[in-house]
């Protein structure tokens, strides 16, 4: 007993340092596993919630391929989903302008429900290949559920050189 009054005497501050220490890591642990780690089983976390109830499945997907393809100068489409966002990347015909080729994917915007509108963002890839008379583009274009409600496009084109 003796002993160890003495040792707390000589070394009380550093104990109660080493103490404190102690608690420290334990809180820092458990806040470093609680927001870092994570306990959930989803790469999206709690944010896809409520996707049951709004449902864009493989039948969705193919009428939405259909309706796109009834045009003549679509010459593929493809759909898929990933979390809340939609990609649907559009294969034109070359002789389609990019001005045209923007405006059908706007109007495709049509063959979406309002819920699926409200629920999803939609990613849209659009390409045609170049030709003698044109010159080709890949572009892409997004319409997100709290935005303007029209596609935006991406400006990453080479500038012509004159």
């Amino acid at each position: 007993m003796k002993k160890l009054k003495k040792i707390w005497q000589d070394n009380s501050v550093l104990l109660v340092l080493f103490v404190i220490l102690i608690a420290c890591l334990i809180a820092i642990s458990v806040v470093v596993v609680k927001y870092f780690v994570g306990d959930s089983s989803s790469k999206f976390g709690e944010r896809l919630d409520e996707i049951d109830k709004h449902p864009f499945g493989e039948s969705e997907q193919n009428e939405l391929k259909d309706k796109i393809k009834e045009d003549k100068l679509v010459l593929d489409v493809k759909v898929r989903t990933s979390g809340k966002t939609i990609y649907v990347t559009i294969e034109f015909d070359s002789n389609i302008t990019l001005v045209e080729a923007q405006s059908k994917a706007l109007g495709s915007l049509e063959y979406f429900s309002e819920d699926t509108l409200s629920f999803y963002d939609i990613q849209y890839m659009i390409k045609a290949d170049p030709t003698d008379k044109t010159d080709g583009f890949q572009i892409m274009g997004s319409r997100n559920i709290s935005g303007t409600g029209g596609i935006v496009w991406n400006n990453n084109r080479a500038p012509k050189e004159e």
